[in-house]
């Protein structure tokens, strides 16, 4: 184990690093991370070992709610500024993303200690029941501060049809859509994306499960007008 372990943590150093070292905007539900990585589970950390490349961890599987079925996994983190180290003989709600190096963990999302994961397992075991809808909410941020965001309709387009909410005091909007495909209406010139922003959800295109709730981010063009 430790020969294996030496070996991959040496080919951390060896492969490129990922560009993004920060999490996406903005912060993501649990029904939601569920559909965008590809490994989500409860295990046990029977061994690990961590360096200055990052961490590598075994663990004993309790439950698999997404991912290939298997007894054990082993998953690794970057020592960046989204690591997720975990600890031998604790057991973890983890949710992963499979690459070229195996599955990642970061904590960027969800994954938690067990004992603290107990709303989270309950949303995940809600998820085989949902009807075939879903729920897309967000936020109409300001780049400045004092700017009033209340108010602004936000409107998304899809093959189901185009469904909109008005935002409250603090910018956020919230609605029903069945599952489909889906895009943020840029045309009523109230909000735009910044380039800059990395998207767990793509507001000019994703798609929208049963159960989902996809979370987006715009920019209100309000401070551009003063």
């Amino acid at each position: 184990m430790r020969l294996v372990v030496f070996l991959f943590l040496s080919a951390f150093l060896l492969l490129p690093r990922h560009a993004d070292a920060y999490c996406g905007v903005p912060e993501i539900r649990a029904t939601g991370e569920y559909f965008q990585r590809d490994l989500v589970f409860v295990g046990t950390v029977t061994s690990g070992h961590y360096s200055l490349a990052g961490g590598m961890y075994r663990l004993s599987v309790q439950r698999i709610f997404r991912g290939p079925i298997q007894k054990e996994f082993t998953v690794y983190t970057w020592d960046d500024d989204v690591r997720f180290p975990l600890k031998t003989g604790a057991t973890y709600l983890l949710f992963a993303s499979k690459d070229k190096r195996g599955f990642e963990i970061d904590s960027c999302g969800n994954s938690n200690l067990l004992s603290h994961a107990t709303k989270t397992i309950r949303e995940l075991q809600m998820l085989s029941q949902a009807a075939p809808f879903g729920v897309i909410e967000g936020w109409v941020v300001a780049e400045t501060d004092g700017i009033d965001v209340s108010g602004v309709r936000v409107t998304v387009k899809g093959k189901a049809g185009v469904y909109s909410a008005v935002t409250d005091k603090d910018g956020w909007f919230h609605f029903r859509a069945p599952v489909g495909e889906y895009k943020v209406d840029f045309s009523s010139g109230e909000y735009y994306l910044n380039a800059a922003d990395d998207f767990r959800y793509d507001p000019e295109g994703f798609e929208l499960h049963a159960g989902e709730t996809a979370s987006l981010q715009v920019v209100s063009v309000r401070h551009l007008h003063q």
